[in-house]
C-alpha cells in the first residue's frame, strides 16, 4: 500500500467491538521493531468495513492522520 500522508502510526488491533452502525477499534501503538508500546488510539469505522477488513485482536494495522485534521496546542 502507498499512501502520501506521513502521519502515520503503527501497532496492533487490541478489540473490536461492533455496535449497529459503527465498530469500535482499540489499536495499541508498535514501535519501530514492532513491540507494544502501551498507548491506544481508538476509532470508530463503520461495521462493514471492520467486517471486510477482518479486523481481530493482533492484526497489524496503520492509523493515518490527515493533516487537515491534526491540531496541535500548547499551554
Amino acid at each position: 500500500m502507498e499512501i502520501s500522508a506521513k502521519n502515520q502510526i503503527k501497532g496492533k488491533v487490541k478489540t473490536v467491538i461492533h455496535g449497529t452502525s459503527y465498530s469500535q477499534v482499540a489499536m495499541e501503538q508498535t514501535d519501530a521493531d514492532g513491540k507494544e508500546t502501551g498507548s491506544f488510539i481508538h476509532a470508530a469505522i463503520p461495521v462493514d468495513i471492520a467486517k471486510k477488513m477482518n479486523l481481530i485482536k493482533d492484526t497489524k494495522i496503520i492509523a493515518i492522520f490527515p493533516a487537515a485534521t491534526v491540531i496541535i496546542a500548547k499551554e
